[in-house]
């Protein structure tokens, strides 16, 4: 047995949880990729709209729909590999040395914790989406469907609350982070 696995007692609920920690991982990675090519290819759309400025004297039709899809794509699906890679920023503004227990209890839960307001955020989210899908709403230059927005933010909410989940249930059965 792997020295992990002797950790928690080598049952077959930790080497689930594992091997789900490290599909989450994996899935994040690949999402945080697609989002950053999104990103190059709103930047893209911003310099051919400006050379297009300069060259044909008219902005590019579409230009602002098309940005604001890929950046709705980096934002929404960076944030459950932000959850994943722990790449969040902490505070300390009392000494851990003085309070290890309450401090230890706290990052414990904090998966927890940010897995239910992910999973509020998702539930608040879909009532949002469900009427934008209701009345056919769609962006102003190209008619994308806004639903296709709403797409994005859903999965990358959906996802980082699996994300916090799966962390916290490691945290309970180990001590692990990472």
């Amino acid at each position: 047995m792997t020295e992990r696995a002797e950790k928690s007692g080598g049952s077959r609920l930790y080497a689930a949880v594992h091997h789900i920690d490290h599909l989450m991982n994996r899935l994040t990675d690949i999402l945080a990729f697609v989002g950053m090519a999104a990103l190059i290819g709103a930047i893209a759309i911003v310099v051919i709209d400006i050379i297009w400025r300069r060259i044909g004297g008219q902005s590019l039709v579409g230009a602002v729909d098309l940005t604001q899809f890929c950046v709705m794509a980096a934002a929404s699906w960076a944030i459950p590999y932000a959850f994943s890679a722990h790449a969040h920023v902490t505070v300390d503004l009392i000494g851990k040395n003085r309070l290890r227990i309450l401090f230890k209890t706290i990052d414990r839960l904090i998966p927890l914790l940010c897995a239910g307001l992910m999973a509020f955020l998702l539930y608040l989210s879909w009532g949002r989406a469900m009427e934008q899908w209701t009345y056919g709403d769609v962006s102003q230059n190209l008619a994308i469907p806004m639903i296709l927005f709403w797409a994005f933010l859903l999965t990358g909410m959906a996802i980082s609350t699996l994300v916090c989940l799966v962390q916290f249930l490691k945290l309970l059965l180990t001590d692990e982070k990472n």
